[in-house]
């Protein structure tokens, strides 16, 4: 995308002045500030019928925004994954259309366990309290009051009926909520947890997509979710559903030495990655490093799944240190090539410290600050012995093409990334 690609917002939904708090108290916390601005700068754009906008350029919205086109991409992706907006590109001219979708009712963003996770844990349990406590409706005891409320029937009679075809198509409230794949087997999971311990007759749809959510956003296996299955069933041998979502947060606290969760990539966001067409062994190792997760990368590397320590330090590095997924697998990969396949924890988040000031955001600025690092080493310490060179630190290969079963296989995973 370059600022000059003209854009049209397009509403599919009612948009009420109401959304705005929701925006600003639930979603912000969660996404950012750029994020919201930009949802309501599209939401600007629409004419009086707040159906369709005129077209615009990219160009506009960075001066309205006053913000960079990478940023407002990236606030862009966000709106998208929370199911805020969709967009569509026409190809043959580079036209986008951004479609709008409302914001979820509060009950509804409250009670889905993804987002009111995040929330509860950007925010904390004080603020979390008084956004509920906002939104509450008022006690009042009506045990003295008779309901003398009449009915449509006592009202109104009805003389003819309408003809209803001509008002489907009328613009009503629409959401998309957040679209995820499942990350654990609940079937087998449910296999392993006894019938006369749980109801299986019980776990409903809510129930099944309560547990596929909450193990997403904690990123929890088969296992995790057994063990906290277990924790949460009532006398009733069904599952306590609030029970439920304090043992997740309670695990994973435990689990992370009482670290929250937080929202990260899982691999190089789109707007970061090469928009490059060459099948040079470069372009391939910048493929590798952008389409793989860090905990993939890592387990690659060492042929089994991190350790607990490794763990610690990609979430350092994720985290903390905020460096993108595919920056991590070039610090990684550098960090393993000249400390004897160690990651040594204190000396990778100085190097972490160091990419981050010097605002290394893509895949190849960091191969090219590893790459300038190691040949400015004039020493070799006992610490940095040299045990498996990455290819890209002495040899130039930025030219150099690969085979033609290199380039048909590259070329292969490009085409099924469309």
């Amino acid at each position: 995308m370059v600022e000059a690609d003209t854009f049209t917002v397009i509403n599919r939904t009612v948009l009420h002045d109401s959304d705005h708090k929701v925006l600003t108290m639930l979603y912000q916390p969660i996404i950012g500030s750029v994020s919201i601005s930009l949802y309501l700068t599209l939401w600007s754009y629409l004419d009086k019928s707040e159906i369709i906008s005129s077209s615009w350029s990219h160009h506009h919205l960075v001066k309205a925004m006053q913000v960079s086109l990478e940023r407002i991409m990236a606030a862009r992706e966000k709106l998208e994954a929370i199911g805020l907006i969709k967009t569509y590109l026409k190809e043959s001219d580079n036209s986008y259309i951004y479609e709008l979708y409302s914001p979820l009712k509060v009950n509804d963003f409250l009670n889905d366990p993804i987002l009111s996770t995040i929330l509860y844990d950007t925010v904390g349990k004080t603020e979390f309290n008084e956004i509920v406590n906002y939104y509450k409706l008022p006690s009042v005891n009506l045990k003295d009051y008779k309901d003398i409320s009449r009915s449509f029937n006592d009202v109104f009679m009805t003389t003819s009926v309408a003809n209803l075809e001509q008002v489907k198509e009328l613009k009503k409230k629409n959401v998309l909520g957040i679209a995820y794949e499942p990350t654990i087997d609940l079937n087998r999971v449910l296999s392993l947890i006894p019938s006369e311990m749980l109801n299986l007759r019980s776990i409903n749809k809510s129930i099944k997509e309560l547990i596929y959510k909450l193990a997403l956003v904690y990123n929890f296996n088969d296992d995790d979710i057994k063990d906290i299955l277990l924790e949460s069933i009532g006398i009733d041998h069904k599952i306590d559903i609030d029970r439920l979502k304090t043992n997740a947060r309670n695990y994973y606290k435990f689990e992370n030495g009482g670290k929250t969760t937080e929202l990260v990539y899982k691999n190089q966001p789109e707007y970061l990655r090469s928009k490059s067409t060459s099948v040079s062994r470069k372009a391939k190792q910048i493929y590798i490093y952008e389409t793989t997760s860090p905990f993939e990368f890592l387990t690659s590397k060492n042929g089994c799944n991190p350790t607990k320590s490794e763990l610690e330090i990609l979430d350092y590095l994720l985290v903390d240190a905020g460096l993108n997924p595919g920056v991590v697998n070039v610090l990684l990969d550098y960090v393993l090539t000249i400390s004897n396949n160690k990651l040594v924890k204190s000396f990778i988040q100085n190097k972490a410290v160091e990419w981050k000031r010097n605002n290394i955001e893509t895949v190849e600025d960091a191969m090219n600050q590893a790459k300038k690092e190691k040949h400015g080493k004039k020493t070799t310490t006992k610490k940095e012995v040299v045990v498996s060179k990455t290819e890209w630190f002495d040899k130039n290969i930025d030219s150099e093409k690969a085979s033609i079963e290199e380039q048909e296989a590259f070329l292969s995973k490009l085409k099924n990334m469309e």
